[in-house]
Formats: structure tokens, sequence, C-alpha cells
């Protein structure tokens, strides 16, 4: 056996343990489906150093991100799995949605629901001025001093305005929900800028990321996670990105 076919075997048992066995079944192009097994689960699934249900929260994000629809209702199905439940699969959604528009994500949830179980609710009958202390305390305690510099400066002028409903919707409402732990919602956000190739918030989230439960090489392995589901190019941006981070750069 190749090292190659390796990878391909390596790929096609973890598939199969993750209960997506139905993927790339058939060959769009001659060689696709073992190319697939290999690169895709054998090559970067199967990395050490982030856990499967991590890696399922960065792929979901990406693929609700870029609006896959089929594709997130796909590999919702390996939720259960990986010890993921509903409500985090529909708070991935959400997140991403915070951040790339909430009408993208709403056929998302719609092709994923024959994956979820009974949708929960979770009432929040907390008044504006509540949200918004909340949100300036969970945005506090995530990014530290930086959390009022730059666009969240409150002498920002005009990107003050519209930061002000970020902090009580994003960070007092959706931040504090069940389903995800911070550190999961942390992989949220670096999949989505990953893919939005938003390399600005990458680096402020990143930095938050690795004082709330993340380590620098868990970052780099769920921005390679999103790679063959987001492209390469933004992949590779993102962790040039990542590494003037760490260099201080």
């Amino acid at each position: 056996m190749t090292d190659r076919d390796d990878l391909v075997a390596r790929g096609r048992v973890l598939r199969e343990r993750l209960g997506l066995a139905g993927e790339a079944r058939e060959d769009p192009a001659p060689g696709y489906s073992r190319f697939f097994d290999e690169l895709v689960f054998g090559a970067i699934w199967s990395r050490p150093g982030l856990e499967l249900r991590a890696r399922l929260v960065a792929t979901l994000t990406a693929l609700a991100a870029l609006e896959r629809p089929a594709a997130f209702a796909h590999y919702a199905q390996a939720a259960p799995r990986v010890g993921l439940g509903a409500d985090g699969v529909r708070e991935i959604v959400l997140q991403a949605g915070l951040y790339v528009g909430f009408p993208a994500c709403e056929p998302v949830l719609a092709a994923a629901s024959v994956a979820l179980d009974a949708q929960s609710t979770h009432p929040d009958e907390r008044d504006i001025g509540a949200l918004d202390e909340a949100g300036r305390a969970t945005m506090e305690t995530l990014h530290g001093a930086r959390a009022s510099a730059g666009y969240a400066s409150p002498d920002a002028g005009a990107p003050a305005e519209l930061y002000r409903l970020a902090i009580r919707y994003g960070y007092g409402w959706l931040w504090s929900r069940p389903g995800l732990e911070v550190k999961e919602r942390f992989i949220v956000t670096l999949s989505v800028f990953t893919v939005l190739q938003q390399t600005v918030q990458l680096s402020k989230f990143a930095e938050s990321a690795l004082g709330n439960g993340l380590r620098f090489e868990e970052c780099v392995e769920v921005i390679m996670q999103v790679a063959p589901y987001g492209g390469f190019p933004r992949c590779l941006n993102a962790l040039v990105a990542l590494e003037t981070l760490r260099s201080g750069g």
C-alpha cells in the first residue's frame, strides 16, 4: 500500500465513522471520489491537533457562510456522531449570519432541517438596557483592552453607531446563547472571517481566541479545515495573517 493509498483508506474510514458515506459517491470527474477521500478526509480531517467536533463546527460554518445549503445539510448529519446537538448546529448558522447577513443563512437552516431534531426555544425577556450591559461585559471579557479600539471605539464616528448594535445583539444576545461553547463560537468567527477574506477581523478574533481556550495550533487547524470548502487561497492568506499575529508584525 502506498502512502496515498493509506490516506484514501484512512479518509474513507473517517468519513464512514462520521456517517458521511454518501459524500462524493458519484464521480463527477474520473478519480474525483478517491481524490476527495485522500485530500479532504485523509489529509485534512484526520490531522491531529483539533478534535472532530471542532472540525465539524468549522466545516459547517464555512458552508453556511458560503451559502451551500445542500452541503451543509449533508455534513449536519454528522453532528450526533461528534456530540454536537441540533441547537449547536443552529447556533453556528445564527452566528455566521451576523457576519455574512441573515438572509444568506436562512436557506441553510431550511435545508438543514431534515438533519435536525425538534427546535428548542430560548426565551429572552431582557430589555434593551440589559442587552447593552451584557454586550459590553461580554465584549470586554472576550477582547480585553481591544474591546474599545478601532471601529469599536466610542469616538469612531459613523462606525460607532453600527457597532453599538453589534454590541447589543452580537455580544449581548448571540454570544450568550446555549448550544455552543465560547471556544466553539471563536471557531465560528475564525472560519467565517477566513472564507470572507476579512483578515482584520480574523486577526482581532484570533488574538482573543488565544485568551479564551484556543491554542495557536488549534487556530491553524481551524483555518486548514475550511480549505477544501472555502478554497486554498483564502486559507493561505488567513494563515499568513495568523503568522503575522504570532510574530507581532
